[in-house]
């Protein structure tokens, strides 16, 4: 009978010790540390530009893995009525913790046969920090 139980009793050891360390694991395991930002658009824009932004609908909600900030890229492509396609490139760059310096630019991808891409417009500014 003794034979039977100290394995048993082995097992039934080893079977709890896992599953408090998986519990352990679980209560322990860090809390979504991720924040959630308003980001405003400071900068000036050309009368009749085109600009391929994140901010075309107004701020921009951006979620950030901790509180700090840190560098962002958008890139938003778009057929043009120029007969091209371009991308435009959004570059964010932490200045402090409310503000980033803000940088767009443009490549044209590629165009129709005997098309004639705009102007490119890029653009500096700073984008900031609301809620």
């Amino acid at each position: 009978m003794d034979a039977l139980l100290t394995p048993l009793f082995k097992s039934i050891l080893f079977a709890a010790l896992i599953g408090s360390a998986g519990i352990g694991k679980l209560l322990t395991t860090d809390a979504d540390q991720s924040v959630t930002r308003q980001l405003a658009l400071h900068t000036e824009s050309l009368p009749n530009a085109i600009y391929l932004t994140a901010w075309r609908d107004g701020d921009v909600s951006f979620t950030f893995p901790d509180s700090k900030l840190h560098a962002i890229t958008f890139y938003n492509r778009a057929s043009i009525h120029d007969g091209c396609r371009w991308l435009g490139t959004e570059s964010l760059t932490p200045i402090d913790d409310k503000t980033f310096f803000y940088d767009y630019s443009e490549t044209v991808l590629d165009c129709d046969a005997g098309a004639t891409p705009f102007y490119k417009t890029p653009r500096t500014g700073l984008v900031t920090v609301e809620k």
